[in-house]
């Protein structure tokens, strides 16, 4: 790749050897080197072959995953056959089919939009940046760059989707069409237009993507922007979830108008106007149709556009470097309300690390969102109430055990704690109490508001410790599982989408020792929390909340005293294990 892509440097076939030197222009080739390009389009879609097979290389997971997706996108499309034969055979005059054809259109065009803005974890297999150092101008690679993105799987099932839709189309147009020259007319429009469609899917998300790596953010920037990505994700599926439990309350020929109203005005932005033509021609709609197509023409052409001002940016700051103001502020390692001490700096150390490792954010953003999914779904459904409250004091309990690998997320740095002789059981107390300032005010807050919510205020005093009582519980089992089976993770700052440690037999069993850790020395309390429940005597659950308190205090006290005993006589042997990242 790199010799043929700098064949700039080396002069035309001819000159070297006396002979009169090879006119590049004439000859058909690139301004700035001797490459055709003709050559350069294969060059880069051999290119993109050749990675896409690479990241399979000894990557089960990905194998794995990739072999899901593609049986779950095969039902998909199975699926949206028997759709499509119900909507052109089974349903009268098929009234509905060219509003499931503009909506089906414009929801595909934003997908591929949306998926690669808010998706933690995707990237762009051709990084524009990596063409900086090769004499190639954006202009030159964009054709190329714009035949490789057809080689991916989302391409191909895209692709497929659109031509199943097309033969559909073709026989809902024989078979309802409106009259004879608007059948044809849409005939003949339909191919360019479907084409078109996908092509523009394809340019959107290398646009971004180009866009992305133009810009000179922070890589704390970025990272926030994944996690907000994923957390907007979650939010959808949550969100869809929830409304799905409500669905028999809906009033169906409502929802029925609004969907018409918003597919008609998604019909008429670049997103569903391209897929929206065929069908406005054979509905003898001219006008309107060639507005949209002048739509879809207009928004091919900018952000084709778009994209080349975003990979010359890419190309240049590739070069550059991103700018440094150079004022970033120092602060103390221990907080100013905490003395100077070893617990203060270990202290210190895990805010920092809670509040700028992504690692860390990912876990800790998530808590929330699930919270209001439980309290949505309780409040939607009167009947799970009581499932929506245990799983809400369970969820609180497994806050604990985010401190299960803390020893492998400290990772190469772990040497300078070692060479420091810092205290084990300041090292522990210190990452206890971090993570205590940061979810135990949330969770209590939540043991309130959800109990009040439901209307049944009486159980507040048994969530409230109860989730105390897990949390203790979480961290002193998480202390010991964190020093009897460390392992290696993902550098910091890493795409949690990406992290390769939970798939090792280590994180799965220090992760399945730390969930049952929380809850298995909690039975007692949990049999009389539910004996209490059930009799209605507030008594026996405000004994039951109290044992399960004395229970966490126990398990936090042994914890910290293996843990710390462990790391101080084996923190060498531990380092070992955890000293490269994965």
């Amino acid at each position: 790749m790199a010799e043929v892509l700098s064949t700039a440097d080396r002069p035309a076939d001819g000159a070297a050897g006396g002979g009169a030197p090879v006119d590049a222009t004439a000859a058909g080739t690139v301004e700035h080197g001797s490459l055709p390009q003709k050559q350069l389009i294969p060059l880069l879609m051999k290119l993109k072959w050749a990675l896409w097979k690479r990241s399979y290389r000894k990557n089960v997971g990905k194998i794995i995953g990739t072999v899901i997706g593609v049986l779950y996108a095969g039902g998909g499309l199975v699926g949206l056959v028997f759709a499509f034969i119900g909507l052109t055979m089974a349903s009268g005059e098929g009234a509905m089919f060219p509003a499931v054809i503009r909506g089906l259109g414009a929801v595909t065009v934003l997908a591929w939009l949306l998926i690669p803005i808010f998706a933690f974890g995707l990237d762009d297999t051709l990084d524009p940046r990596r063409f900086a150092l090769f004499p190639r101008s954006a202009k030159e690679l964009q054709p190329g760059m714009f035949a490789a993105a057809a080689l991916s799987l989302p391409t191909l099932l895209t692709a497929v989707a659109v031509a199943i839709a097309t033969v559909f189309e073709v026989i809902w147009l024989l078979a309802f069409g409106a009259g004879t020259l608007w059948v044809v007319l849409a005939l003949v429009a339909l191919i360019p237009a479907n084409l078109a469609g996908i092509a523009l899917c394809l340019l959107l998300p290398r646009a971004w993507f180009a866009h992305s790596a133009s810009r000179s953010s922070s890589r704390s920037g970025r990272e926030l922007g994944g996690i907000f990505g994923m957390l907007l994700f979650l939010g959808v599926i949550y969100g869809f979830s929830v409304s799905v439990q409500g669905l028999t309350d809906l009033d169906f020929d409502l929802v029925r108008k609004w969907s018409l109203l918003a597919v008609s005005v998604l019909a008429w932005t670049p997103f569903g106007a391209l897929f929206a033509i065929p069908m406005d021609l054979a509905e003898g709609q001219v006008p309107v149709a060639l507005v949209r197509a002048l739509i879809g023409a207009v928004t091919i052409i900018a952000v084709w556009l778009w994209w080349r001002r975003s990979l010359d940016l890419a190309l240049t700051s590739a070069l550059t470097g991103d700018a440094s103001s150079g004022t970033a502020k120092v602060t103390s390692l221990v907080p100013r309300w905490v003395k100077p001490s070893p617990f203060g700096a270990a202290l210190g150390r895990s805010l920092r690390y809670w509040r700028r490792d992504t690692r860390y954010l990912a876990a800790v953003a998530i808590y929330p969102l699930v919270f209001v999914f439980l309290i949505a779904m309780g409040l939607v459904l009167p009947e799970s109430r009581p499932m929506m409250l245990v799983m809400a004091v369970f969820m609180a309990g497994m806050t604990g055990i985010s401190l299960s690998n803390e020893i492998g997320f400290d990772g190469p740095a772990g040497w300078v704690n070692i060479t420091a002789g810092m205290d084990a059981r300041a090292n522990l107390l210190g990452r206890v109490a971090a993570i205590a300032l940061i979810m135990v005010p949330a969770a209590l807050l939540a043991m309130v508001a959800i109990p009040l919510l439901y209307g049944v205020p009486h159980l507040i005093p048994l969530l409230v410790l109860g989730t105390a009582g897990l949390m203790l519980t979480g961290w002193g089992v998480s202390l010991i599982v964190g020093v009897l089976l460390p392992y290696p993770t993902s550098a910091p700052g890493t795409n949690p989408m990406k992290d390769k440690s939970a798939s090792s037999a280590n994180a799965f069993l220090a992760m399945g020792a730390a969930s049952l850790g929380v809850f298995v020395p909690q039975l007692p309390a949990i049999g009389l929390a539910a004996w209490g429940v059930l009799s209605g005597s507030l008594m026996i659950q405000i004994i039951a909340g109290v044992v399960a308190l004395a229970i966490g205090v126990l398990m936090l006290w042994l914890g910290v005293r293996i843990g710390s005993r462990r790391l101080s006589t084996h923190s060498p042997e531990l380092f070992q294990k955890v000293r490269d990242h994965v």
